[in-house]
């Protein structure tokens, strides 16, 4: 589904991207790891086409994205969902309305339709009777699930996560990546989600990468990662404050996701 090769971008003299190389396969989970500064977040919206890369090739069902125009690109983007980290809902808008924003956008469909389509897409995310609420009385893992609702209201190919149980407690974020787990049985997407939380990583992937210095330096089931060798892996899966990444080099790197 989505092919990256000798993919390179960089920011102020920074190389977040290091000639990387990904590959994600029709209807697999992968999730991405690695610390901040790595570039997985960056990845995502190469992927989507809010960045693009200084060099190297991304294809999305075979079609190489990185030279398309706007307008050629939005045809791609139909079928790609990002779920961004803090929801980026409305606050001047109800739920219904955040959720239906994008039929409004970008699709002709009658008004009953649309109303029909957000109240499917809230009961898929456990949200069913909330059209009314506003952002501002909604909990953070309510926002989230708002936020993938009208992700999903676009019946997308690929769901994208960007740190997706970030700022909720703990058995909210068991509830969320649950529900990813729900949304890939159900609706057989192919997902990327990006993450720090291992216990979230060894859930829901079919497949973890980890990104180090713009590269991939492991590719593997959660067993694999899990049980690697691999020095750098073997501290950040662990947590672990001594090994061969050092505090230094998160300041470094930690100011681009």
């Amino acid at each position: 589904m989505i092919e990256i090769k000798n993919l390179y971008k960089t920011f102020n003299r920074l190389q977040v991207l290091n000639d990387l190389s990904l590959t994600i396969k029709d209807g697999e989970t992968k999730v991405i790891i690695g610390r901040s500064g790595a570039g997985k977040s960056v990845l995502l919206k190469s992927i989507v086409g809010i960045l693009k890369p200084d060099a190297g090739s991304i294809k999305i069902n075979g079609v190489e994205v990185t030279g398309l125009g706007d307008k050629e690109y939005d045809n791609i983007r139909r079928d790609i969902g990002l779920v961004f980290q803090g929801g980026a809902l409305f606050d001047s808008l109800n739920v219904a309305e955040n959720v239906g924003f994008v039929l409004n956008e970008f699709t002709k469909l009658s008004s009953s339709v649309k109303r029909e389509r957000v109240a499917h897409t809230l009961s898929l995310v456990g949200l069913k009777g909330i059209e009314e609420m506003m952002p501002s009385q909604l909990s953070g893992g309510m926002r989230k699930r708002v936020s993938l609702a009208r992700v999903l209201c676009m019946e997308p190919k690929i769901l994208l996560y960007d740190e997706p149980t970030s700022e909720v407690d703990p058995i909210t974020a068991d509830a969320i990546n649950r529900l990813i787990v729900e949304m890939h049985d159900k609706l057989k997407v192919t997902s990327i989600v990006v993450t720090h939380d291992m216990n979230a990583a060894y859930k829901i992937a079919d497949t973890i990468a980890m990104f180090y210095h713009g590269q991939v330096i492991a590719d593997g089931t959660p067993d694999e990662i899990r049980n690697s060798r691999h020095p750098v892996v073997r501290q950040f899966v662990r947590g672990e404050s001594t090994g061969p990444v050092t505090e230094d080099e998160s300041l470094k790197f930690g100011h681009v996701k």
